[in-house]
Formats: structure tokens, sequence, C-alpha cells
């Protein structure tokens, strides 16, 4: 597919999902912590809950999966209205499994001789699985595209303690520059690259190895002129003024505007060559309602032009671990009741203390719990005063008998939730095309380890 080819379709694909999303803004935008107080299951039409009302909470899975097998199809009808989106979130949504590895791959990194994957167990000493699941993926794309673009230079904004830049350069050979401007994390950052380049040393029985450069500094990346930045990238490095210098920019989930603002000081310096974010917390992007000049959504001139939008609401579920979600709804589907008693917790305190509404109570899992003893963990710290006749009053007996309306609620709620993501990210990857970038999205992580696993990266 030709450049044309992919703008023409993406444009098809924004246009299209945007309509579904306004038609069904009702139910993206109704908070399941307001169900019982905002009445949210009387908005769904008769259709819809004749349907769910006698449906088994497992087989909801089958509204969260791109697979239909022929047993689901005899067992249970939905709605036909709930078919016609099935069959448009599986033409308009980004693809969210991962695909196979190339089969040469390790033997490629076997020929660069990768000090990570002779040594992968020092690199994951302290990290967390999913963490060590997400670096190990983003930089064997980063070492890819490195190749490609012929870049062995690469700058981390908001490196954190240097998790990643670590790997990208003791790991990959990569010369990497952190710019962070928590001097917290700097100071944990260095004394970590200690502790990791000697044991590596030692096993690797090397004298010298290239260090991550970190600098505790704060970039406006709104503001900061791109002559300028390349400046401090070769003060960092060590690069004369006259030598040729070509660096990629990378973020492993960078939030909200700020991979909005690489995507922008990318395109602005000649020296970056190529650009590769996965990107996260879309609720905290600005948009043009905001009344900002540099907002986040939308960024392609396509997507401006027609005034698109999405509501904070939707932005949110967009961040929803959907496929976490799906396996909930298996055998210990229980600990979902979880949804009903904090919605009915909500009910009361809106209720008895109006000016608290929405706000945030302890994380309180259900199993074993009696609603008044999950009100109780739930709310203390708050110095609230639950009655226990409110608690266990006639309307809320009756709430918490249906409470499995609420986990449906829910699932037919993030159901929205690839189709929001797909448009962000489309916005953002036909931006990138606008202004010549050769582009492209790739699904990099398990979905099931880290939900937001799709991988932007554009090339000059």
């Amino acid at each position: 597919m030709n450049k044309n080819q992919l703008i023409n379709e993406l444009q098809y694909k924004l246009q299209d999902s945007i309509k579904v999303i306004s038609n069904y803004s009702w139910l993206i935008d109704a908070y399941v912590l307001d169900f019982y107080v905002a009445n949210h299951w009387d908005r769904l039409p008769n259709s819809w809950k004749l349907c769910f009302d006698g449906v088994d909470i497992r087989k909801l899975k089958a509204l969260l999966s791109d697979e239909t097998t022929g047993k689901e199809a005899e067992t249970h009808l939905w709605p036909l209205s709930v078919l016609a989106l099935r069959v448009l979130f599986r033409k308009y949504c980004l693809a969210r499994q991962l695909p196979n590895e190339p089969a040469n791959l390790g033997t490629k990194l076997e020929q660069e001789r990768s000090h990570f994957q002779a040594q992968q167990k020092l690199f994951d000493k302290s990290v967390k699985l999913k963490k060590r699941h997400e670096i190990e993926k983003f930089c064997e794309q980063c070492w890819r595209t490195g190749r490609k673009t012929d870049v062995q230079y690469l700058v981390d904004i908001g490196s954190g303690q240097g998790n990643l830049a670590r790997t990208l350069c003791y790991g990959f050979g990569f010369r990497v520059c952190c710019i962070e401007q928590d001097e917290k994390l700097v100071e944990s950052a260095r004394l970590k690259d200690e502790e990791l380049s000697s044991r590596l040393k030692r096993k690797l029985k090397v004298e010298t190895m290239h260090h991550p450069v970190h600098l505790n500094r704060k970039v406006n990346l709104e503001q900061i002129d791109p002559g300028q930045f390349v400046e401090i990238l070769r003060d960092a490095f060590n690069v004369e003024k006259d030598a040729p210098l070509q660096f990629g920019l990378v973020g492993l989930h960078p939030c909200g505007d700020l991979a909005v603002s690489l995507m922008k000081l990318f395109l602005s310096c000649p020296e970056a060559k190529f650009i590769k974010l996965v990107c996260c917390c879309y609720m905290k992007l600005t948009t043009a309602k905001d009344k900002c000049s540099n907002y986040g959504f939308p960024l392609s001139a396509f997507c401006k032009q027609r005034e698109l939008h999405l509501s904070y609401e939707a932005r949110e579920i967009a961040c929803h671990a959907i496929e976490q979600y799906y396996s909930k709804l298996g055998s210990d589907y229980q600990e979902l009741k979880v949804h009903a008693f904090r919605a009915a917790v909500e009910k009361i305190i809106v209720q008895l203390y109006p000016h608290l509404k929405h706000s945030g109570v302890r994380s309180t899992k259900v199993t074993n719990l009696s609603f008044q003893q999950y009100c109780e963990k739930a709310t203390s710290g708050m110095g609230l005063d639950l009655p226990v006749t409110a608690m266990e009053s006639p309307e809320i007996e009756s709430d918490l008998r249906h409470w499995e309306r609420v986990v449906k609620f829910y699932t037919l709620r993030l159901m929205f939730a690839p189709l929001v993501e797909s448009i962000v990210l489309y916005d953002r990857w036909l931006y990138l095309l606008e202004q010549g970038i050769h582009s492209q999205i790739d699904v990099i992580f398990d979905p099931v380890c880290s939900p937001r696993n799709h991988a932007l990266t554009g090339e000059k």
C-alpha cells in the first residue's frame, strides 16, 4: 500500500469510527461508578436489557474477543445492534494480538553479539516482569530501526530510573542520552548504571563500556529551539560541532501530551532520523476544547478540520486492560462484584455527602466480605459516618441483588475501548504521514501483560 492509499484508508477509518463513538457516547461516557446514582441500566435499549438480564456473565467474554466460535453462536444470540458493532470493531480497530517473531531474529542478534542476549538475567534484576517484557521487546524494535536508519545515538526524555536506557546502551550497543527533571531519579539511575556495568564487565571480560548519559533538567518541548536541543545532545555525547550527529527519539509509555511533544520535536530536528513511541494515559491529553494553543488531540490536519473530539471518559476507558478483564469474566467472575459494591457506596455517599461525589476510596477486594464490611474498609480514613440503616436499606439491598447488571454494563462500555484507542493512534499516524514521514504502527507487546502494546514508528 502506497502513502496516498494509506492516508485515504486512515481517513476513512477515522471518519466512520468517530460516527460509531458519537452514536454510543451515552454508553461510553457513562461512569460505572454512577451506575445506581444515574440508573444506567435504564439507559440501555429494551432489546439489550432483555438480552443481558438473562445472559450468564461468562458468556460476555465473547463480546471482548475477535474470535467467534460456532459453539458460542449456537448457545447465545446477541441483539442485532451488538452483532453489528462487533463487525465494525473488527473492521476499524487496530489488531491487538502479538504477531509471531521473525524466525531469523535470534540469529541476527547473535551475529551482532548482543550483550543483552548473553547476560539477560543481569538486566532483569529489580525489574518487574511486565517491565522486563516491555523493555526487551521495545529494545529489539529500536535495534531493528536503528540498523535500518543507521542511527547509533538515542534520546530518552522522561527516562526515570533508566531501566530502558541501560538495556539500550549496555545490551544493544546504543549511545543513550537520558533527560529527566527529577534529580532523585537521575541519582538512582546513575547508581544502577554503575552496578550493572561492573557486573557486565566481570561477566564479559571487557575493560570499558559506554554509559548512558543522564541529564537532570526540564526541557520545555513546546518552546525549545531545535538547534539548541541538538547542541545539548552534542555536549552530552561529546560529539564535535562539525561532526555528523543522527539520533532517534524513543519513549516507552510517555503520558498524554508528552508523546505529542516528542513527535513535534522529531519533525523539527533534521538530525532526528526516527521516533519510536509506545503511548499511554490518553485521558491526560489536552484537546481543542481545552482552549490551549498546543493541544494533543486531534493532531492531524484531517481530524482538526472535522473538529473531531473524544471526551475525557472515552479517552480514559481507552486505557483499560481489556484482555485482563476478559480473563476475569471466566470462572472467578464473583470478584467483579466490586463494581456493584463501589457503585452502591457512591449512591450512599451522594445521598449523605453530595460534596464528596466521585471521591477516591480505598481499593478493597470483595472476597468473603459483606457489603457493610466493604463499606467500612473502602471508606476508612475519609472521616465518613455511614449509618447501618443506609447500608442495609431496602433500596441498596435491591440494587445489590442485581449486581451482575453492573458487570454487564461495564463490559458493554469496555467493548468500545479498542476503537477509542485506535482513533487516537490513527490520528497520530496520519499526522506523521501528512508531514511526509514514513510511519507505521506495530503490536510489540503481549496485550495480556502490557495492554498499551502498539508502537508508533516514524522514519525520515
